[in-house]
């Protein structure tokens, strides 16, 4: 039995790809320990894993404050992703010193960590413990830079971020006696990173190293632990349809409102979730058609519905394309808008611009996905792929296969 720590980003799109995976170990009898804040106690125990917690100030106010900036503005601030980035390196400094006492009082064997949590990176390289990366999202290449986007001078404040950044590695690595590291670097250090979403999905995924980049799919549980009380025996036989702006940018009265005038008193019967940042006392009167809820057990849902109005999370989309339903993309940030335009491209659904939405344009929308069969047979080919890609079955075995060849090496 091997025993392995896991480390993600303490934030749902982080962590809901790792659980199944985590689980799955377990099931092969191998020790799983996951560092997390409290809040994810409950999920992470479900899986079988050992919870243990770790409180991360930085990491938490970052996520909590970066819907809200990123929200104002049309396209990413290069504050904002100077301070994710800053974030990071700070969180390497603070949390270091703890975290090396418990891995090597732990012993741990192998570390898995979600490629936003730079201490694992830090962890791996000072203890000589082989490592994995869990991408819950895109690969960064030459079709997926971000940066590349920003106007000129923007760039060049990013340069100058990035030369600030990599000033502080530099002090971090002479801490710890290693070798200088740039950012760009640490984030394309591993030897094997296991991709939640099918190769196809991947722009430029074509041109990707098979052996290192391993495209799994969607890493679905098959029970998600769900602590709520949602009325799964009031949807009936009528179109269902299923709208949700995921987790992180959910406070949207605006939003919200529009879809009851979207699809009040028509054929649909509508499942909305509006999450937990509102007052739903905000919101009109709700139709008869609608059921709302703060949150909803999404991967019950799914199987039920007819299209998915979503953000473009990539977890919501792949978990979409995992049940073979179409969507309605209403992208609230620049990583969702390219997998707004994925969506588009490949045919599985209708990208549309939060900035000029109506509830008209959304209803249209809503309307062309399901009444184009085209759009249908598509998901439907690109649901075979995705169940065809393995999902947390098929990364923990190559996990394994990848431990395995390290212990004989050693032999």
């Amino acid at each position: 039995m091997a025993k392995y720590a896991l480390f993600s980003a303490p934030g749902h799109g982080h962590v809901n790809p790792t659980l199944a995976i985590a689980q799955e170990l377990v099931a092969r009898g191998e020790q799983v320990i996951y560092y997390l804040p409290e809040t994810f106690r409950p999920v992470v125990e479900a899986t079988g894993a050992t919870f243990r917690l770790y409180k991360s100030e930085a990491f938490t106010a970052m996520l909590s404050r970066a819907p809200a900036v990123m929200l104002s503005k049309k396209e990413y601030s290069s504050e904002m992703l100077g301070g994710m980035m800053n974030m990071m390196v700070q969180e390497s400094f603070n949390s270091l010193p703890q975290l090396l006492e418990e891995i090597r009082s732990e012993q741990i064997d192998y570390i898995l960590y979600d490629r936003m949590f730079l201490p694992a990176i830090f962890l791996s390289l000072i203890l000589h413990i082989p490592a994995v990366v869990l991408n819950p999202t895109y690969v960064l290449n030459r079709r997926t830079n971000f940066f590349q986007s920003l106007p000129p001078e923007r760039l060049q404040a990013m340069e100058k971020i990035f030369t600030s950044l990599n000033a502080d590695i530099a002090r971090l690595c002479d801490t710890y006696h290693l070798p200088h590291y740039t950012m760009q670097g640490l984030m394309e250090i591993a030897d094997l990173s296991i991709v939640f979403l099918p190769r196809s999905f991947q722009p430029g995924g074509e041109d990707l190293d098979e052996q290192r980049f391993v495209f799994v799919g969607p890493s679905l549980q098959a029970h998600r632990h769900y602590s709520g009380d949602f009325p799964l025996d009031r949807l009936d036989k009528r179109p269902q349809l299923y709208i949700s702006l995921g987790t992180a940018f959910n406070s949207q009265v605006e939003f919200y409102n529009l879809c009851f005038d979207a699809f009040a008193q028509t054929e649909w019967q509508v499942v909305l979730a509006f999450g937990q940042k509102i007052d739903p006392a905000g919101l009109k009167e709700t139709p008869a058609n609608f059921i709302i809820s703060p949150h909803v057990p999404q991967l019950e849902v799914l199987p039920r519905v007819d299209v998915f109005v979503s953000h473009g999370g990539m977890n919501s989309t792949m978990e979409s394309l995992s049940f073979g339903v179409p969507l309605v993309v209403v992208p609230q940030m620049m990583e969702q808008e390219m997998t707004a335009r994925r969506v588009q491209e490949l045919g599985l659904g209708l990208a549309l611009d939060r900035e000029t939405l109506t509830a008209e344009t959304l209803r249209a929308a809503v309307e062309q996905v399901t009444q184009d069969p085209g759009f249908r047979t598509r998901v439907q080919a690109m649901q075979h792929e995705v169940h065809q890609a393995g999902g947390a079955q098929r990364a923990v075995d190559t996990i394994m296969h990848y431990t395995q060849s390290i212990r004989q090496t050693k032999v």
